[in-house]
């Protein structure tokens, strides 16, 4: 069966946006990623945070950490508890500015736990609270130019799409040097779907 013209842009499409998010991916620093494992090996408990887009992929995060077996939450959840020191707050915002974000990252913080931020902006009010910086570089140069990628506001859309490929290829970086069956996976999925 022969391509039809919109079947052919649109994989023309999606093999440009992947060519883009290997790009970013390249220039982001592997050495944070390695901080950022240690933490969440070593975390008593783990929580992440996001609004919108960025919230759904915060959510996806603490859901594989969960699965894994580590005690993860997502604030603003009936059954999420207190944090407290021990503990590591995940705060996804490409803006850096998401004033919830913003403010549990400060929460987190104050009540002693560990901060990460992710963030496309270095200098932001998340970034200046958090611990640890997970700089995605979106606005630092011109994303059309550099990966090709024009879909989004403020180049959301590409630090998104990045980030749930980043924080996927950590689980599987952790299951494999923790010796995590995936197996485990399964069997901690839920069944209430």
């Amino acid at each position: 069966m022969a391509k039809t013209k919109a079947s052919s842009d649109l994989f023309d499409i999606m093999k440009t946006r992947l060519e883009g998010i290997r790009k970013l991916l390249d220039d982001m620093d592997e050495s944070v990623a390695e901080q950022l494992i240690q933490m969440l090996l070593h975390a008593r408990r783990i929580f992440a945070t996001g609004k919108g887009r960025s919230g759904y992929i915060a959510d996806s995060f603490a859901m594989r950490l969960m699965q894994m077996g580590f005690d993860a939450h997502v604030p603003g959840e009936a059954t999420c508890p207190c944090i407290r020191r021990g503990d590591v707050m995940v705060a996804v915002s490409c803006s850096g500015t998401t004033a919830t974000t913003v403010q549990f990252a400060r929460i987190s913080r104050d009540s002693g736990a560990q901060v990460v931020a992710v963030t496309a902006v270095a200098d932001s009010p998340l970034a200046s609270i958090a611990h640890l910086v997970v700089l995605v570089p979106v606005t630092e140069r011109d994303v059309k130019k550099s990966y090709r990628y024009v879909l989004g506001p403020h180049n959301n859309t590409l630090f998104e799409e990045a980030l749930l490929l980043y924080f996927d290829g950590m689980v599987y970086s952790m299951l494999t040097r923790e010796g995590i069956s995936k197996d485990l996976l399964s069997r901690r999925h839920t069944n209430l779907e």
